[in-house]
């Protein structure tokens, strides 16, 4: 059972990135801590199944990945993601659970109700923003998305631009992210045991995201993501 439910969040979780350009770590932080037993090696499979993805669509797109609009975000993620990363490893499970709880909770309310009405620049200090913020994010929960999502959707011009460039970023961020942590010991031989589950799942993903991107409404997919994220981290806080 503990391989099915991570072969399905795997599969819903890169639909929802072929989808929406980000949510696989989002998604998929919502089961994987339980089913494995830890929220540091949860993470861990997380950023080595995103890797995956993002190089195959950052390879795919590169004619329009903007080089030049990645260099401050990475600059402060790999500073932030490596001290989120320490931090993570040296606390308690129970609590990275209630701290994820929380997180969950607070991002579903700002998705549900801030999101649309937020508008970011480019610019040097909000790439530092954005970088800091999703570094964090990332080091501690593998969900360093939103940020860049935010961030990058603002400073290009079309989808494909769109798409390229915050694969790209992804691509570099999860090698990055994936070399700390096994630095750090938080990746196992019981990482690796579901990692290789969520492959499978990432290849019926793509499939999956292909297929439901042409046929169904994108905001009630997003909405409906949302809701089980905050139905989740209140559980996690409660329970």
């Amino acid at each position: 059972m503990e391989y099915v439910i991570t072969l399905c969040a795997s599969a819903i979780g890169c639909a929802l990135n072929t989808i929406c350009g980000f949510g696989f770590g989002v998604f998929c932080m919502i089961f994987m801590p339980a089913v494995m037993g830890s929220t540091v090696q949860a993470a861990s499979m997380i950023n080595m199944i995103t890797l995956v993805q993002s190089t195959f669509l950052a390879v795919r797109y590169r004619k329009h990945i903007h080089w030049k609009l990645l260099l401050v975000p990475l600059v402060a993620y790999f500073i932030f993601c490596f001290l989120a990363v320490r931090l993570a490893v040296g606390l308690d499970n129970d609590l990275m659970k209630r701290i994820l709880g929380g997180f969950l909770a607070a991002l579903s309310f700002y998705f549900i109700f801030v999101a649309k009405r937020v508008r970011i620049k480019a610019g040097v200090r909000n790439g530092i923003i954005a970088g800091a913020v999703g570094g964090v994010m990332s080091g501690m929960f593998a969900t360093g998305g939103p940020p860049a999502s935010l961030y990058f959707s603002a400073t290009t011009e079309t989808k494909e631009d769109y798409l390229a460039t915050i694969q790209g970023y992804f691509m570099i961020t999860n090698f990055y992210v994936v070399v700390v942590r096994a630095l750090n010991g938080a990746v196992t031989a019981n990482t690796m045991r579901f990692t290789v589950v969520g492959y499978i799942g990432l290849f019926l993903g793509n499939l999956l995201g292909t297929y439901v991107f042409k046929r169904v409404n994108i905001d009630f997919i997003r909405k409906a993501v949302y809701v089980m994220m905050a139905v989740s981290g209140l559980v996690m806080l409660i329970f």
